[in-house]
């Protein structure tokens, strides 16, 4: 490619293409390496910019260089897609045949700190479970948000209370079962889990589900425990509980909840707001039996708490995203009444994560609530005991039980 007789391909196609690498790379990378590739990033920028400048047509050849550096990050994004953010469960030879059944309790989970490996697989999940809107072609950026939403959380909520459910559900079943601990968008993950099982020589398998609904999660789940049981050869069975969206003792957790929040004041001047995840379309066409599980759920709680003096109309269920209405339209509805107070519950959500624990608390915070109206937040089931005896009920319904 010649502009005006002069050659500019050599230059300008490294120049280019390497320039967008390490504008992905920038983004993914953390610490030392993150500032390497800044710099390189900068230095490519300025060698690119000395070397325009000494061009007779300035326009083409900076147009060229933008046309480089995008095919560069979308390379680096397809790369990136397709090869890292893996789990490697390492060689499967289990010790000996075990006739007992693991039991492996599986949570939606969160990331506890920012490793680009490990931010890589949450995003893939959330790419294949079509939340968060990530594209092939948007990780890195998706990957830099994720950086940003970390560093301004408490990070290690998520932790201590599926340590804590895993202890509960341990101490209520005694030794009857060996129990493992898994988490879907985070460590500990479902392939190192499996693997584990199949390692100790278990070959039957119970996911004991700590979620509100089956999907969109159920299919990623299948195949990444179906990958590991074939690279093991290990004849093994799984089998899953049912999800918790009717089970009426998640039903009471949060109707106590929000009775003890609200003991002060008289239920007519209260406002509830159940804040659901919000699926993406694509997942509202695919799983509709899902959005009617979710509805039926915050319904139940509606209905419990209406029992308890609070005004039906003064309850709204408001989605996070994609789905309307959104929190803000949910609490300015509440606020025309005239409310003075404003519950807002994380009824979707089954443990804490970024969601509860940085964008619903930042929504809040951004709110003009008018003065006299008191807000508070009831975070999500966690490690509750009520959740504990809903997931016992889950494994009693499986049938070797």
């Amino acid at each position: 490619m010649k502009i005006k007789g002069q050659q500019t391909f050599p230059l300008q196609l490294p120049l280019g293409l390497i320039t967008g690498v390490f504008a992905t790379m920038s983004m993914i990378f953390q610490g030392i390496m993150q500032i390497i590739f800044i710099v390189l990033l900068c230095l490519c920028l300025a060698a690119s910019v000395l070397y325009v400048r000494k061009l007779p047509k300035k326009s083409r050849a900076v147009l060229l260089y933008i046309v480089l550096l995008v095919a560069g990050y979308l390379l680096s994004c397809a790369y990136v897609g397709a090869f890292l953010g893996r789990v490697d469960t390492g060689d499967i030879t289990p010790v000996e045949k075990k006739e007992e059944t693991a039991i492996l309790l599986l949570s939606p989970g969160e990331l506890t700190e920012y490793h680009y490996r490990d931010a890589l697989y949450r995003l893939r999940v959330y790419r294949e479970t079509g939340f968060g809107g990530v594209r092939w072609w948007n990780i890195p950026i998706k990957a830099q948000q994720l950086k940003n939403n970390l560093n301004k959380m408490e990070r290690n909520t998520y932790t201590q209370i599926n340590q804590n459910l895993y202890h509960k559900l341990e101490q209520s079943l005694g030794d009857r079962f060996k129990f493992y601990n898994a988490s879907l968008f985070g460590a500990p993950f479902i392939e190192t889990a499996v693997s584990q099982i199949l390692n100790d020589g278990y070959q039957k398998i119970i996911i004991l589900n700590n979620f509100l609904v089956e999907q969109p999660y159920k299919e990623v789940v299948d195949n990444k425990i179906l990958k590991v049981i074939e690279k093991s050869r290990v004849d093994a069975e799984v089998k899953f509980t049912f999800p918790l969206w009717n089970h009426d003792g998640l039903i009471s957790y949060y109707e106590q909840c929000i009775l003890e929040k609200t003991q002060e004041i008289s239920p007519e001047q209260i406002g509830v707001v159940l804040v659901a995840r919000g699926t993406g379309r694509k997942s509202q066409r695919k799983f509709p039996k899902t959005l009617n599980r979710e509805e039926v759920f915050y319904n139940k709680i509606k209905e419990s708490i209406v029992k308890n003096g609070f005004e039906s109309r003064k309850i709204r269920i408001a989605y996070l995203r994609h789905r309307r209405p959104g929190l803000k339209d949910a609490i300015d509805y509440l606020l025309d009444y005239g409310i003075s107070k404003l519950v807002i519950v994380t009824a979707g959500f089954e443990n804490p994560g970024i969601d509860t624990e940085y964008h619903i608390p930042r929504m809040i915070e951004g709110l003009d609530l008018p003065g006299g109206v008191d807000a508070v937040v009831i975070g999500t089931w966690g490690d509750s005991d009520f959740l504990v005896r809903a997931l016992i009920d889950r494994l009693e319904m499986v049938d070797e039980l």
